[in-house]
């Protein structure tokens, strides 16, 4: 189940190749023991040990962590999947589903700027990118489908979370350690949360060479019946591309863009 691709993007995530192969061997080992439940449901950490080869201690500690996790529950002495993966492939039948609907006015509007925009919602305290479509440009945003990145300093991310219940924006600023990333990441959360005002007032997000070097954004959330962010779009390029002047140009095409995926999602919603 794990691809190249995956490979890859690990690679590209870390600048310590010994760390990588590491990380790499453990996923490795939990996709091997997820690969066994499409033989059968239930399975004991004996039947495991045998099936994989790999140390008894070893397999133990990995399903005790899967455990811990809701990835898989234990029953006496099965183990089966938890109620993590049901939620986890819930929401990717709902974000394809919905990534269809959406995906012929993306693509239009990457055809009208020819920068990269990205589709993507919210997941554990981070965004998850569901659609990335890249322009004619060479130079572009390291962007892929499947992969996370913080809310606190990314356009997407600060979009989806100004439109979240107060109760969630506390509880994400209680466990978030905002972390500098450029010289313009938001590292105070009362900065933050101005800013995350200032985003409910306007409507759309900036990412201002907050989360990668030379990189910058224009976002806005997709609302759903009760004003939640269920998804959030955004315009992403080069600074020496997306400057004041161009942002202001995109803006009206964006938030047009914006407007028909919010009717489309209430649509899809009912």
């Amino acid at each position: 189940m794990l691809s190249k691709a995956f490979f890859d993007i690990l690679v590209s995530m870390s600048s310590s190749e010994v760390n990588i192969m590491e990380h790499f061997k453990a996923f490795k080992k939990v996709d091997e023991i997820f690969e066994l439940f499409f033989e059968q449901s239930k399975w004991r950490l004996s039947d495991i040990v045998d099936r994989l080869g790999y140390p008894k201690a070893t397999v133990h500690h990995i399903l005790a962590a899967m455990t811990e996790l809701d990835y898989l529950t234990k029953d006496r002495n099965f183990y089966m999947l938890g109620n993590r993966i049901l939620q986890l492939s819930g929401l990717m039948r709902r974000n394809l589903e919905f990534r269809e609907v959406a995906l012929p006015y993306l693509e239009e509007l990457r055809n009208e700027i020819n920068e990269t925009i990205h589709l993507t919602s919210l997941f554990r305290d981070q965004v998850i990118y569901i659609e990335c479509l890249h322009p004619t440009h060479a130079l572009r945003p390291h962007s892929t489908v499947g992969v996370t990145a913080s809310m606190y300093c990314t356009g997407v991310g600060k979009a989806l979370l100004a439109f979240q219940p107060n109760s969630y924006v506390d509880g994400y600023l209680e466990r978030v350690t905002l972390a500098r990333r450029t010289d313009n990441t938001i590292t105070d959360k009362e900065q933050l949360r101005k800013e995350l005002e200032w985003i409910r007032e306007h409507g759309y997000a900036y990412d201002r060479i907050e989360q990668e070097e030379n990189i910058k954004c224009l976002a806005a959330p997709i609302l759903d019946n009760h004003g939640v962010a269920k998804y959030a779009v955004s315009i992403a390029g080069p600074s020496n591309r997306m400057t004041d002047e161009a942002i202001e140009r995109y803006k009206e095409p964006f938030l047009k863009t914006i407007e028909k995926l919010n009717r489309l999602f209430i649509d899809f919603e009912t």
